[in-house]
């Protein structure tokens, strides 16, 4: 796969310039992580260049299907692995070499406010569909956080309709990932009678990636971070919160 000298192509799911104060997902920490050791050609939003001794980083924000297609043409160096397309990436003798899979120190979890009833918390806890996530965000069944019983899940299933009859609303940070995990939670809380839907206004609980669970919290499963890395490149990590050391990249 070849590509420009000393160039290393990035694709992002979000490229903001300038960037947030306070980093609200996977892609604006590296960024920031990558802009303090690496100096500033130019920067707008959807496109950062930067450049640290004779390597050159280009950032461009690129949906991740669309990442894939020009990573296959040789014109990017590192794309995202597509929600839900990790084992295809893994089974394509095109590009399987080249996927990186990273367990992240982190979980996704429901994290409840003051205003969920501690009854509603505790059957939301007991019949979350953890094996479902698992296997279809970060597509791996090992990376569901524990659950009940199948007997402490019927026990919550019969108890529903005892529960306050009002809707659980739930807030989803600002990440795709998330989202459309919230969705499949809410989806299967609802077959089974909850009354919860997703919105940020009144939220009851929060569902986030966090590193350390806090007080209360429902994890649902443990986080992954796939991407499609160039054979061209050399030195390429990514640590446990997903963030990449490119100070440490050679590109061919």
């Amino acid at each position: 796969m070849d590509g420009p000298a000393h160039t290393f192509r990035v694709a992002l799911a979000r490229v903001p310039w300038p960037l947030p104060s306070r980093p609200r997902n996977r892609d604006d920490l590296q960024l920031a992580n990558t802009l303090r050791s690496f100096h500033v050609l130019r920067a707008a939003p959807g496109r950062i260049v930067v450049r640290r001794g004779g390597l050159t980083i280009v950032f461009r924000r690129v949906e991740p299907h669309r990442a894939a297609v020009l990573f296959r043409r040789g014109e990017l160096d590192e794309a995202p692995v597509a929600l839900g397309d990790i084992r295809a990436a893994r089974a394509d003798g095109t590009v399987r070499s080249a996927v990186r899979v990273r367990r992240l120190r982190a979980v996704d979890a429901l994290v409840p406010t003051r205003r969920l009833a501690a009854s509603v918390r505790r059957t939301m806890d007991e019949t979350a569909d953890r094996v479902d996530y698992a296997v279809l965000v970060p597509e791996d069944p090992t990376a569901a956080s524990p659950s009940v019983s199948a007997r402490a899940f019927r026990a919550a299933r019969r108890g529903i309709p005892a529960l306050p009859h009002k809707w659980v609303r739930i807030a989803v940070a600002d990440d795709p990932t998330l989202r459309y995990g919230a969705g499949l939670l809410v989806a299967s809380w609802r077959d089974l009678g909850l009354r919860v839907r997703i919105g940020d206004k009144n939220a009851d609980a929060r569902f986030v990636r966090v590193a350390t669970l806090p007080k209360g919290a429902i994890p649902i499963a443990r986080a992954v971070d796939a991407r499609l890395v160039s054979p061209r490149v050399r030195g390429w990590r990514e640590d446990a919160r997903g963030v990449v050391d490119y100070s440490r990249v050679k590109v061919r």
